[in-house]
């Protein structure tokens, strides 16, 4: 067999030292205290403004640099053929907090490179078929939900591909690839961040 086509999604679990994820939180509520939602994708939920990178809060430099690394150390090990001294990265972000109803609407993050979520607070579910707060991947091609209905969805031709990440965890995929947030079922806000990396050849 010859893998034709593929589009990974990558699941990073990075070390955090412990508070940190408790920091973070406490000043991302005072970011959103002071300033207005802007509408992207959202749907009843609150979207920052793009400066994650150029934020002061400690908590939130921190952050940054930690998606900085892990991302350019997920990118080596990815191809080989992949040099990050070539090219000069610029990074973006925001803040979503999702609270009950908040969802997002189907997006792509093009015409950046590679796009991340950073999952900062999760609502636990007991029921493990909810899939209130997931976020959902939608296949490239859609043709290939002709096979995916003859049984062929496990062999990576699904037209959706659904996620229920961990706080800590960093989700990293093509920026090319469309994706949604199913709205939040519950009283406990959904809070992520999420970034962008462009890669300019020097």
């Amino acid at each position: 067999m010859e893998l034709a086509f593929k589009t990974s999604v990558y699941i990073i679990k990075p070390f955090l030292r412990e508070g940190f994820l408790e920091a973070l939180e406490k000043d991302i509520y005072k970011i959103r205290d002071s300033s207005p939602s802007i509408e992207v994708s959202n749907i009843n939920g609150w979207h920052s403004e793009t400066d994650l990178f150029l934020r002061k809060e400690e908590s939130v430099r921190k952050l940054c640099t930690l998606l900085m690394h892990e991302t350019t150390k997920k990118l080596i090990s990815i191809s080989n053929n992949f040099d990050p001294k070539l090219y000069d990265g610029e990074f973006g972000g925001w803040i979503n907090i999702n609270p009950r109803g908040g969802a997002n609407a189907t997006h792509h993050h093009q015409p950046w490179d590679w796009s991340g979520v950073f999952y900062v607070k999760q609502p636990d579910i007991i029921d493990q078929a909810d899939r209130s707060g997931m976020i959902e991947f939608i296949n490239p091609c859609q043709q290939s939900s002709m096979l995916a209905n003859k049984g062929f969805a496990e062999a990576g031709m699904s037209p959706f591909f659904r996620l229920r990440p961990d706080p800590g965890d960093i989700v990293l995929f093509p920026s090319y690839l469309l994706h949604s947030v199913y709205p939040n079922e519950t009283d406990t806000d959904r809070i992520t961040i999420a970034y962008n990396l462009g890669l300019k050849r020097k």
